[in-house]
């Protein structure tokens, strides 16, 4: 199955259609907790795990 990427919709269009309601507080607020999660993530870790895991053999 292709995606439809004729007519660019935003977010909130795709929400609104499916009846759920988007409002600037709620946008702000999802906002707000994406950026905090992306400062609370520790990237040179998450370099490091996904190194340590590359290097393990796969299963046969």
């Amino acid at each position: 199955m292709e995606q439809d990427t004729s007519a660019p919709r935003s977010m909130t269009d795709v929400l609104a259609d499916l009846g759920v309601p988007v409002t600037a507080e709620g946008k702000a607020r999802a906002r707000k907790r994406l950026h905090d999660a992306d400062a609370a993530r520790d990237h040179s870790e998450r370099a490091a795990f996904l190194a340590s895991i590359r290097r393990r053999p796969t299963a046969a």
